[in-house]
């Protein structure tokens, strides 16, 4: 895979002890998952450092270490020393991502972004053989271990790049640099080190910056920052919306039984999922799939057996009730829209939310979830339940304000004894909350029942 001299070189480092001209296959940064033959990259952490774990990457039979401390190294195992290793990995990164001549799309936004990413890899692996991130593994260590993945058996890479402070995406662009990018949206996320919606989109539109001459931005014209881009001059532009003027247009939408049908450029999709954003998920998709030539009737197929998979409003049917598992991450703009689909469900039964804390919006927690009990004012959900530190807001807005039934939790257990006492047969119950939540808590204790 490299050769410990180009370890070296990209990353200006030193040989410390064994031999430059050895051959690692791999990367790894968990001594875990490192399979034999691999480069351990020590990693320093505020919690964590795995300076300390260095003799049992070798006892797992990795060939070489990358460090930047001195300490004591176990004999027999060639060990190469940086400034700092985090930074080391993304060099190693770009140095191996620029051995490939292939294309790379880069998905970044606030919301929707690995879904997208995933529909993306997914229609294209009708005709190519494709990497993409596992999961969201889309952040300074994910991307450079994704990458590390590369083969010369794949056609295409499709890499979700995610940022929560300033420099993530500049850093990320300059180690995938992009052949296509893609920005589904810009909102209220990972402001407690953004600031604000504009400083999100000052940093989401860092990727364009390391696009080539003739590289493409696909982008959601109907984000109300994004659409600036449609203005800019020098950039190779295809916009996409469900709203506004743009390239690719929706014309209809129809909610019918779990799947979403819609058109555009005169081509009938549908889409297992009852958000609206997942149009918007879908498009980007649709888009690159018609530049690399994809016919429209694969395409439709495609769109139309995709699993958005584990958390991502999919719907579980009980005998009891139906449950909508949003559970896999929650910001303002995925809320608004979770909260948007629930609403639109017909049927004859009762409405539930049940939502844990919006985490990473620094010092506008408290006015984003008391915004988000203002939006909930006048729509048709019976019940709201809330849990966390923050999601308190929410219910503390509706009173008074709401003929919404409510009631904030500290406990979880609590939630769900409650919750059982009071959803029928025919109820749906869609659970939404950030990651470090665990709402998934309730989807399971609900189908367990």
């Amino acid at each position: 895979m490299l050769k410990v001299s180009e370890i070296i070189r990209c990353t200006n480092g030193k040989l410390v002890q064994g031999s430059s001209s050895l051959v690692i296959n791999g990367v790894s940064i968990d001594t875990r998952t490192i399979k034999k033959g691999n480069l351990f990259v020590a990693i320093v952490g505020p919690n964590h450092d795995a300076h300390h774990f260095l003799s049992d990457a070798v006892k797992s039979k990795s060939k070489a270490l990358l460090v930047s401390k001195d300490v004591s190294f176990p004999k027999g195992v060639t060990v190469v020393k940086v400034a700092d290793t985090t930074i080391a990995l993304g060099l190693i990164a770009k140095y191996y991502r620029s051995k490939f001549k292939i294309p790379f799309i880069a998905v970044t936004g606030s919301a929707g972004k690995t879904t997208t990413k995933d529909l993306i890899a997914d229609v294209l692996s009708s005709k190519f053989n494709v990497l993409k991130n596992y999961k969201n593994l889309n952040n300074q260590f994910g991307v450079p271990l994704t990458l590390f993945n590369l083969n010369k058996k794949h056609d295409i890479a499709v890499i979700e790049v995610g940022t929560n402070r300033k420099g993530d995406i500049n850093w990320l662009g300059s180690i995938v640099a992009p052949s296509i990018a893609v920005l589904t949206n810009v909102g209220e996320s990972h402001l407690e080190e953004l600031k604000t919606v504009k400083g999100v989109y000052r940093e989401k539109i860092q990727l364009l910056n390391y696009l080539p001459k003739n590289g493409k931005v696909i982008f959601n014209n109907d984000d109300q920052l994004l659409k600036e881009l449609s203005l800019r001059k020098g950039l190779n532009k295809i916009s996409y919306s469900i709203f506004s003027k743009a390239d690719y247009k929706v014309e209809n939408i129809i909610s019918d039984d779990g799947i979403l049908k819609f058109e555009t450029k005169g081509q009938l999709f549908s889409i297992h999922s009852i958000a609206q954003h997942s149009v918007y998920n879908a498009l980007p998709a649709i888009i690159i799939a018609r530049i690399f030539n994809i016919s429209w009737q694969r395409i439709a197929k495609k769109i139309k057996d995709f699993d958005s998979g584990y958390g991502r409003q999919k719907i579980i049917k009980t005998p009891r009730a139906t449950i909508i598992d949003d559970t896999y991450n929650s910001n303002p703009v995925s809320l608004r829209s979770a909260i948007d689909s629930l609403i639109s469900i017909k049927g004859q039964g009762k409405k539930f939310l049940i939502l844990g804390d919006m985490l990473e919006l620094g010092t506008e927690s408290v006015k984003l979830h008391r915004e988000i009990g203002k939006y909930l004012v006048g729509k048709y959900v019976d019940y709201v339940f809330t849990f966390g530190k923050y999601s308190k807001n929410i219910t503390d807005f509706l009173k008074d304000k709401s003929t919404i039934k409510i009631k904030h939790y500290t406990n979880i257990d609590n939630l769900n004894n409650k919750l059982k006492k009071v959803y029928q047969q025919s109820d749906i119950i869609l659970v939404k909350g950030s990651r470090g939540m665990k709402m998934e808590r309730v989807v399971d204790f609900l189908i367990k029942r």
